[in-house]
């Protein structure tokens, strides 16, 4: 470069060396577990065998199934705050909670107390024999359930519909003659003294549901009743142009048509198509199944399906309370969806000596 040039721009400036390659024995990066769950729980807890969900305390106050429903019911919810919703918000949620019936599934009653199932089994059917508790037919994924209402719960349920408009007392009156007649019947026998009318109001608040399929449960149902929901066998015992010889006065409702409570026909399915049911008993297994399938979800997040029943709770509530799952289960409590889980034989509950009580999936 000529010296007046340089003399105009200067010193060259210094540029950065390049770094030497790095050598291939160089440390790998450290690789990151496939999730946080695994990173907390790398091994198994120890196990020092089954442990009851509710502390002593508790268990020693529970010495029947009417106290045991009690509590459960009880604990089913926690206190709406104050403060942080607004008031139609807490209106809803006060609303909802009424809605849900005071039935307590009986998985749910051998999960919180200690005694034998064969025990809490005899306690059931002495107490429903007796009147004081009604078992009840519920539908849930997979199959049928039971669960258990006391009868002065639903007495008073029934009383509330007919201040609603909902039944006449009429109907309230002749409904508990049938309940009191027969404590353990699932379905309204033909000797019932119900009129069509009555059965039409009882279907239509909830205290009644047919017994026979329905176009949203086709899997059990024969071949030849999967189109019409109407037995190919039943019409064919009539004479060609009556009634009967095409379904009867349910036909149409059977097939998946009309807008109302199918109509009562004595000639055709008679009083025993349809079951005892407890008004909003749907909604009180979807929030529970909503919640449980919360719990096994989590817990196959995690190494080896286990993890601290202290965790669970944190995650559950959100690292406190009015958090997420909260506001999506209406504030349920954890203890009552733990009860539920165990009560189905979805997890177990174990002592694991260094961290509290454990959980466990089973399926």
């Amino acid at each position: 470069m000529p010296q007046n040039l340089r003399s105009i721009l200067g010193k060259p400036r210094i540029t950065k060396s390049k770094p030497a390659q790095q050598s291939s024995q160089s440390p790998r990066r450290k690789k990151t577990p496939k999730s946080q769950d695994e990173a907390l729980f790398p091994e198994k807890f120890s196990d020092l065998g089954a442990t009851p969900i509710l502390t002593a305390h508790e268990e020693l106050t529970l010495r029947d199934v009417p106290q045991a429903m009690r509590y459960i019911r009880s604990h089913m919810f926690t206190t709406v705050p104050a403060t942080g919703f607004t008031s139609t918000r807490t209106a809803d949620i006060l609303n909802y909670r009424i809605s849900i019936p005071p039935i307590v599934t009986m998985g749910h009653i051998n999960g919180v107390l200690t005694s034998s199932p064969g025990k809490i089994e005899r306690e059931i059917v002495e107490l429903v024999g007796k009147g004081i508790l009604r078992k009840v037919r519920v539908e849930r994924r997979g199959g049928m359930g039971e669960a258990l209402i006391e009868m002065s719960d639903l007495e008073g349920m029934l009383a509330r519909a007919v201040d609603k408009k909902e039944i006449s007392d009429g109907a309230r009156v002749k409904f508990l003659d049938v309940l009191r007649g027969s404590t353990t019947a699932q379905t309204v026998g033909d000797s019932a003294t119900l009129s069509s009318s009555q059965v039409d109001e009882l279907v239509r608040a909830g205290f009644l549901t047919s017994s026979t399929a329905t176009p949203g449960s086709t899997l059990h149902v024969r071949p030849e009743d999967r189109t019409t929901l109407t037995s190919i066998q039943h019409v064919s015992r009539f004479a060609s142009g009556t009634v009967s010889a095409v379904g009867g006065q349910n036909a149409i409702h059977l097939a998946g048509g009309g807008g109302g409570a199918p109509a009562l026909t004595r000639r055709g399915e008679g009083l025993d198509g349809f079951r005892i049911a407890v008004p909003g008993h749907g909604r009180y297994l979807k929030l529970a199944d909503g919640a449980v399938d919360w719990l096994r979800e989590a817990m196959g997040k995690t190494k080896w399906g286990e993890g601290p029943e202290s965790w669970l709770r944190e995650r559950f509530e959100g690292n406190g309370l009015y958090g997420t799952r909260w506001k999506e289960f209406w504030g349920v409590e954890w203890e009552w969806v733990l009860g539920q889980a165990v009560g189905l034989g979805v997890v177990e509950v174990f002592e694991t000596g260094s961290v509290g009580k454990g959980v466990r999936a089973l399926a």
